[in-house]
């Protein structure tokens, strides 16, 4: 690795820690309560963006803004011991996780596709998204279709310049499979028992779908095997986690679907390669 690489790593894995505090922004601020549960049954709802990007940082509990000396991802949760320095009130421990973990994923991302690659673009946005819809459907299970679906056009965007640079068009058609391939299964799980799955997960696969499909090569066969491995992977860690939830909410609580699906594909995307080499279907050009 060149020196100039060793400074875009050192500069990215900075910025990123920036960016998991505005992740830690979106999850806190876009979903909201619901009086009473709407007629899907959901007791949350999203807020406008106008509302989620307004104002400066500010505490939950009282309302207070945040000093810039308390607002240093990572280090002001530790010196404020989780507490808002104003009112005491618990800050939510999942805080500093986001803000570690965006930075680990940057560097999880390089170590895996490269500073010099441009694939390494779609992934860059992946990383921030992953965690809100992971972490936000943990908290309130739903997958916010705000970011769901504008997430996806970017990601699309994204790809299509990386095509382009790269002169990887074959990524796209993987792409298109992976999404197929992904949703496929869990719109006919949905359709057939809608009780048993929201409707939001099925969205995630879609944009999920079109990143395992993006980051398995050319070869459509290889999206088509690299998506089936993302829903055995999520299967395993969905039964993982709902052993958590239920042991932390109780017996009846609803498991969330969505952080599976989102660890599989970061899990999947990142090792596309030494998953597909036994089947001997893994190329870019």
């Amino acid at each position: 690795m060149s020196t100039t690489q060793v400074v875009l790593v050192i500069l990215g894995t900075l910025a990123y820690f920036a960016v998991g505090s505005f992740t830690n922004v979106v999850i806190d601020r876009l979903p909201v309560h619901l009086a009473e549960p709407n007629k899907f049954g959901e007791e949350w709802d999203t807020r406008p963006w106008g509302e989620v990007f307004a104002g400066r940082s500010r505490c939950s509990g009282c309302g207070t803004d945040i000093v810039w000396h308390q607002n240093v991802p990572v280090m002001s949760w530790l010196a404020l011991r989780g507490r808002c320095a104003t009112c005491g009130v618990a800050i939510p421990g999942y805080t500093p996780v986001v803000e570690l973990l965006c930075p680990l994923l940057f560097l999880g991302a390089v170590a895996t596709i490269g500073i010099d690659d441009w694939r390494l673009l779609p992934a860059l946005w992946l990383i921030p998204v992953g965690v809100a819809i992971a972490v936000i459907d943990l908290r309130t299970l739903i997958v916010p279709t705000r970011i769901v679906w504008p997430a996806f056009f970017v990601a699309v965007a994204l790809s299509v310049l990386t095509a382009a640079i790269e002169g990887g068009w074959g990524w796209l058609l993987s792409a298109a499979v992976g999404v197929a391939v992904l949703a496929g299964p869990l719109f006919a799980l949905w359709f057939l028992l809608p009780t048993g799955m929201g409707f939001g997960d099925v969205r995630l696969t879609v944009l999920l779908g079109w990143y395992l499909g993006f980051y398995s090569g050319v070869r459509p066969v290889a999206a088509v095997i690299l998506a089936l491995i993302a829903l055995v992977v999520a299967s395993l860690v969905g039964i993982v986690l709902g052993v958590v939830v239920l042991g932390a909410r109780g017996r009846k609580a609803k498991v969330p679907f969505g952080p599976a699906l989102v660890i599989a594909a970061f899990v999947c995307v990142a090792l596309a390669p030494e998953i597909l080499d036994p089947f001997d279907v893994f190329s870019l050009g």
